[in-house]
């Protein structure tokens, strides 16, 4: 199977993302110590991971847009996490687990299509996989369910918002940019 094959310069671009993604990871982690904290005397600390979650789950959608391969979304956001890991995130080498997680409802929506369609459509199916498999094992990690059932309710629905947000618009805005980029000639 051709489409299976990684090229080197598919190799080294996926390397490339999880390098710039892991740094904007990081910067989410500031963020989401910052969101935190505002959230805290309001009672709503618990919105500051569901509302930033989409930044944590971009790498996978753009990879997998713009490396249409099986798995790269997967290894997309698995080597994100990596590279947020060893810049020193706060999370330590449970990002690598989440990175795998998130990594995984993604790859279900490229999947659905048969690995046909590279639009909309995957990344909207990838956007349901993430949240539902990222919010069942944080349901646990977390202990969302000594929250009430509106709550959780609540959690679920920012979370997907999020994701919806960062994963397909956000994602396909790069997508356009960087294929717009490619077009460029560049004058010496």
């Amino acid at each position: 199977m051709e489409k299976a094959k990684w090229t080197l310069p598919q190799v080294v671009f996926l390397a490339l993302l999880a390098f710039l993604f892991g740094a904007v990871f990081m910067g989410a982690g500031v963020l989401y110590a910052l969101l935190e904290a505002a959230l805290t005397p309001f009672g709503f600390s618990p919105f500051a991971n569901e509302i930033l979650f989409g930044l944590w789950v971009m790498a996978a959608p753009v990879a997998g847009m713009l490396i249409p391969k099986m798995g790269s979304a997967v290894l997309g956001e698995v080597f994100a996490a990596l590279a947020e890991m060893l810049y020193g995130s706060y999370f330590g080498a449970s990002v690598l687990i989440s990175g795998f997680i998130q990594g995984m409802g993604t790859e279900v929506g490229f999947m659905a299509t048969g690995y046909r369609r590279y639009d909309t459509l995957p990344l909207f199916y990838g956007a349901i996989g993430t949240t539902v498999f990222s919010f069942i094992y944080e349901f646990f990690k977390y202990g969302y369910a000594t929250y009430g059932f509106w709550m959780v309710v609540a959690l679920f629905v920012v979370r997907f918002a999020s994701v919806c947000f960062f994963g397909i618009f956000l994602t396909k805005q790069i997508v356009t940019l960087f294929h717009k980029a490619q077009g460029l000639s560049v004058s010496h």
